[in-house]
């Protein structure tokens, strides 16, 4: 992609890809900022109170956030349930609009046409 990130094209195209909020879980949550130590999945799946196997879904994009991940992840201090079911809504619709091309104002844009291209 030509643009850089502050242009609007960036915008859009962050809409049209958003990233599954499992990303978000482990780059926001789990990794330490400064690089000193990061939570393992074990040590994250016993922290929230579920399976290694469940999270290990969600964080590599297998499964999505469910209403009890979300109240799991707002008792950890990482955020409110509200935000992680907005992130994967917005996962979804966004995945969802890209697989039937209909997304609001018509066709899709020249960003959308220059990562196709690169894709072929």
């Amino acid at each position: 992609m030509s643009e850089n990130k502050d242009s609007v094209g960036y915008d859009a195209w962050l809409r049209r890809h958003p990233s599954h909020p499992g990303r978000h879980i482990y780059h926001g949550c789990m990794e330490d900022p400064l690089g000193e130590s990061s939570l393992t999945v074990s040590e994250t799946a016993h922290k929230l109170g579920v399976s290694r196997v469940a999270l290990s879904r969600v964080l590599n994009g297998r499964a999505g956030i469910s209403v009890s991940l979300a109240l799991k992840l707002e008792a950890a201090g990482w955020g409110t349930a509200d935000v992680w079911l907005r992130r994967q809504a917005q996962y979804d619709l966004a995945r969802e609009r890209n697989r039937l091309g209909q997304w609001p104002g018509g066709a899709a844009g020249p960003e959308d046409a220059e990562i196709a291209a690169e894709a072929a």
